[in-house]
């Protein structure tokens, strides 16, 4: 009968319980007076903002049950066709909430806010249906991973159900609690690489010894890429960061979209000198000189900030400044350089130890790609017409209704990624840089990209370079992408688009403050991640908190707009946000200027963007600078900041810790207070040393207003 069960479980598991037993959520809507309702559904993160119906009760009460694992989610309730708002406080939809059960809202990127809904508070809980529910299962690679050299197992069972586990293999082996959330537990031991077979010995609660398995350990488990562990990793936005040479300023106008884009009503393309102010298309017309000889006279400030990885964005021949429309995949934009600088770039980055990434952007071409061009000059007589997905010919390029785009933006036409020929075209351009000398990729907008083609992508590059890494740009929890034939990370972001929650978005929430961001709330949701994802993927993350497509982090903390002087208090939670960011496990990356303090917010169409503004180098915050300076000296000194394991110590009001490294000597207490008061924090124990001063606490520490430690176990 146990064994039974052991296997019932794992099949609820495949079917989807990620982390716990999932909980019957109840969603209801009760409309204000006097309103008339024809029509609601809802629509949140769970469900990828799809429609889902509600159903109107006799009492005119809208309601329905959703299946959901613990875990926050963000949502909205879609009324008579319209959005509101604001879930918290609507005059159309409802005051002072659309949805009273809310939890709070969240702000949903649009200008608006979505609900907070914390499923697995003590109210949702179904009553314990006893026994112990011990989930493990070695080909999900959630369970089972390779990362530092070990083979990483673990496994899930209701928070508080057994006292201690033991994994049986050549030898016993004691596994040790690593995650904690008020509905669930991950524990965890990691085993020699040789080891291939095991079982899983618990003792309950009520002291009895239970054994799970024989369990075969995968013959190729999920690999991290190990030098990406511990890194320090910096953005580059060409055109915004340094114009090393003015001579090839003027290239950027002969390629430009708004030349080719015969719909195109704007500002045509101009060049702008450093310091002048967002114009009309900052976006993607105007123009500054950034380029690949600006980052060669800058390596020097990256390596002083402890950089050892950068990720450019598009460097590829395109339309725009941004360079997510490319022209040609194999050629660096003349504005920017050429393909012999590129190399210089590459050479003197790895001198000094810097891996490099590009940006590949394999979901949509710009109007100027030759094979568009094509199409545009013979229809269905061009050997490229399949590789887009045309609706209408002859057509007008720009013209969105012509043909798919992303976004149905008629300047990006969208690529067939499932026709054979678009396959083998993207993949021998990924070849083509990797042999160049790059060291990873960064795959723009990848859960639009057939993933038919990912697989096959990734094999192939994988056998030509076996430690390439490859991220995907996806913004929130996704962990389908992540079982070891797709992508090795995700970008890990802290902040939302379209409406659904981040990854991490717990880390500049608590950096932010308020009720909603407390440490039990954002460690939960940090135990979360980690539960979900492998520890190969954890060991490897990508982990920003501000990027290009995001409001500069001093701005989203309260620090004021573009030519705005952030207050003590602002920049002071900018530090708290970035030292929560570097003891992530994996590489901690951030937007040029960050370390410099800058600001810049979404500005209104077509002046927008403003955090893309170019970095005004003279005007680096001396003290922001150093504290980037000193976070990537910890990041490359602490050993336990190089492991991939995260495990969960304390969230309590203001308070949030979490220990990263193996238990013992030299793992380290990474803690963080969000209040303005100065509190205490319990030690475990043991004598820990402050990595920035150098004294040794026992027992506990005081952590001042909006301050941070990283405590190093001595002994």
């Amino acid at each position: 009968m146990q064994e039974l069960r052991h296997w019932i479980l794992l099949a609820l598991l495949l079917l989807g319980f990620a982390w716990a037993q999932k909980i019957a959520v109840t969603f209801t809507y009760d409309p204000p007076v006097g309103l008339e309702v024809r029509s609601v559904s809802l629509r949140g993160s769970f469900n990828n903002w799809a429609e889902l119906p509600m159903q109107k009760t006799e009492e005119g009460v809208w309601r329905v049950v959703v299946e959901l694992p613990p875990g926050l989610v963000q949502y909205k309730f879609f009324i008579n066709g319209q959005w509101p708002r604001n879930m918290c406080e609507d005059e159309t939809f409802g005051t002072p909430q659309v949805d009273l059960e809310a939890h709070g809202c969240e702000d949903d990127g649009q200008g608006g806010q979505n609900a907070l809904r914390e499923v697995g508070r003590a109210a949702d809980n179904p009553p314990d249906s006893g026994g112990l529910a011990l989930l493990h299962d070695p080909n999900q690679p959630q369970f089972v991973s390779q990362a530092a050299g070990r083979l990483s197992v673990r496994f899930q069972v209701p928070q508080g159900s057994i006292q201690r586990a033991v994994l049986m293999a050549d030898k016993p082996y004691p596994m040790a609690l690593q995650l904690t959330a008020p509905d669930g537990e991950v524990w965890r031991a990691a085993l020699p690489l040789g080891v291939q077979s095991y079982r899983i010995q618990v003792l309950d609660q009520d002291a009895k010894e239970q054994t799970f398995g024989p369990y075969q350990a995968p013959i190729r488990p999920f690999r991290a890429v190990d030098w990406v562990a511990g890194r320090v990793g910096y953005q580059i936005f060409p055109d915004r960061f340094w114009n090393g040479d003015p001579s090839n300023d003027r290239r950027a106008l002969e390629t430009s979209q708004a030349r080719i884009d015969q719909t195109w009503t704007g500002k045509l393309p101009y060049l702008s000198r450093w310091t002048d102010a967002p114009g009309d298309y900052h976006c993607c017309q105007q123009y500054y000189g950034g380029d690949l000889a600006g980052v060669l006279q800058r390596l020097p400030h990256l390596r002083a900030l402890g950089v050892n990885l950068i990720y450019f964005n598009p460097l590829f021949d395109s339309g725009s400044a941004h360079g997510y429309d490319t022209h040609d995949y194999v050629r660096v934009a003349p504005r920017l350089g050429d393909n012999a600088l590129l190399r210089r770039v590459l050479a003197e980055a790895h001198r000094q130890g810097i891996k490099v990434l590009f940006d590949f952007v394999p979901n949509h071409t710009g109007l100027g790609h030759w094979a568009f061009q094509d199409v545009v000059k013979k229809g269905r007589a061009s050997r490229y017409w399949n590789w887009y997905f045309i609706r209408q010919w002859p057509f007008t390029p720009g013209d969105g209704r012509a043909y798919l785009g992303w976004a149905d933006l008629g300047s990006l036409p969208k690529l067939n990624t499932l026709n054979p020929e678009v396959q083998d075209y993207l993949i021998r351009v990924s070849k083509f840089w990797l042999n160049f000398g790059f060291d990873g990729i960064r795959v723009d907008v990848a859960n639009e990209i057939a993933p038919e083609f990912v697989r096959k992508w990734r094999a192939e590059l994988k056998a030509l370079k076996p430690d390439v890494y490859l991220v995907g740009e996806v913004w929130d929890l996704r962990p389908q992408y992540l079982h070891g034939d797709q992508y090795d990370s995700l970008m890990n972001y802290t902040v939302g688009r379209g409406g659904s929650p981040p990854a991490f978005g717990g880390v500049l929430g608590f950096a932010r403050g308020g009720p909603l961001q407390n440490g039990r709330r954002v460690l939960f949701e940090l135990a979360r991640v980690y539960a979900t994802y492998p520890e190969a993927v954890a060991a490897m993350g990508f982990n920003l908190i501000g990027s290009h497509d995001t409001p500069r982090v001093l701005t989203d903390l309260g620090g004021g707009g573009l030519r705005d002087t952030p207050s003590p208090e602002a920049l002071a939670r900018l530090r708290l946000a970035s030292a929560m960011l570097y003891a992530l496990p994996g590489a901690s990356v951030f937007f040029q200027g960050e370390e410099c303090g800058f600001t810049g917010e979404r500005g209104q169409w077509p002046v927008n963007e403003l955090y893309r503004y170019p970095l005004q180098w003279d005007r680096c915050r001396t003290e922001v600078l150093r504290h980037y300076q000193l976070l990537g000296r910890l990041k490359g000194q602490l050993g336990a900041f190089q492991s991939p394991l995260f495990r969960t110590y304390l969230g309590e009001g203001s308070l949030l810790a979490f220990l990263r490294g193996e238990p013992g000597v030299g793992e380290v207490l990474a803690a963080f207070n969000n209040g303005t008061e100065r509190v205490n924090l319990r030690l475990p124990a043991g004598q820990w040393r402050d990595a920035v001063e150098g004294r040794a606490y026992q027992g506990q520490v005081g952590l001042p207003g909006l301050g941070w430690r990283y405590l190093e176990r001595v002994r």
